[in-house]
């Protein structure tokens, strides 16, 4: 099986839909008339280019008329903030800083084997939502991406499978600094609602923000070290669900058991 990830474009109708929703999409950027860092509406793209150039993109999105750029803010700072600019028709219309939920569209659109509507696509889509800025911004660095892919268990699968993410001339580079695999098994669909599935996402992700392999860390501790944070990240239900539905079952090999809180004494 080979999985190829190209950047999706909106069929014919959901092209013409979109034109109806332009005014709205304006409103969610800023738009400031003065400009911002030597770029201002109506700016062509290709003189946009000149300014913020292709090689330095950090994500990026097109659909039909419509482009989505998103760039670090400041360019040579992955890890502080971004800004998103958005282009119709090769002009630009707006921006808007730090737009979470663009970028997530944009990455996962490069860097995700599974794409809406999905279950674990709406799951990763929701760790990455939640989980605090600066961790959000090192996960998705695209010198450094996480890439999400599949794991199978059953089938001819099981026992080989290969995947390729496509790149394209116009693409930016990406990777310099090496990248992380997550491993979704696809047997993560039998949960019925997105919380387990989170719980799972949050963990593996949780090892990349701790470094956990580069450090030689693979072991219990090390585990628990990733337990502990996705609880202070706010996700504690979503890691008992997981826990109950994904977790060690009676007869299973032996493996890494959380250490029981002793009780305080009172004095």
């Amino acid at each position: 099986m080979s999985l190829r990830v190209k950047r999706s474009n909106l069929n014919v109708l959901a092209i013409a839909a979109a034109f109806f929703m332009i005014n709205s999409l304006a409103f969610a950027f800023q738009k400031d008339d003065a400009g911002f860092r030597g770029v201002f509406a109506g700016m062509g793209q290709g003189d946009f280019l000149k300014i913020y150039p292709q090689d330095r993109l950090r994500d990026f999105r097109h659909d039909g008329p419509q482009d989505w750029l998103t760039y670090n803010e400041p360019l040579d700072d992955p890890l502080h903030a971004v800004v998103t600019f958005y282009f119709l028709n090769q002009k630009l219309i707006s921006w808007k800083l730090n737009d979470r939920p663009e970028v997530i569209k944009e990455y996962l659109g490069e860097f995700s084997f599974y794409q809406d509507p999905s279950l674990i696509y709406q799951a990763i889509k929701d760790v990455l939502l939640r989980m605090p800025y600066k961790d959000f911004l090192n996960i998705t660095n695209r010198q450094r991406p996480v890439i999400f892919t599949e794991f199978y268990l059953e089938g001819t699968a099981r026992f080989a499978s290969s995947s390729e993410f496509i790149v394209s001339e116009d693409d930016p580079p990406c990777c310099k600094e090496g990248f992380s695999l997550v491993k979704l098994g696809m047997s993560l669909g039998l949960a019925k609602t997105p919380g387990p599935i989170e719980g799972v996402v949050a963990h593996e992700l949780a090892h990349r923000v701790l470094d956990s392999i580069r450090k030689g860390n693979v072991n219990c501790d090390a585990e628990r070290a990733a337990n502990a944070l996705i609880r202070k990240w706010g996700f504690k239900k979503e890691f008992k669900e997981a826990s109950k539905l994904f977790g060690q079952k009676k007869g299973d090999p032996a493996a890494c058991q959380e250490i029981p809180l002793k009780p305080r004494s009172h004095q």
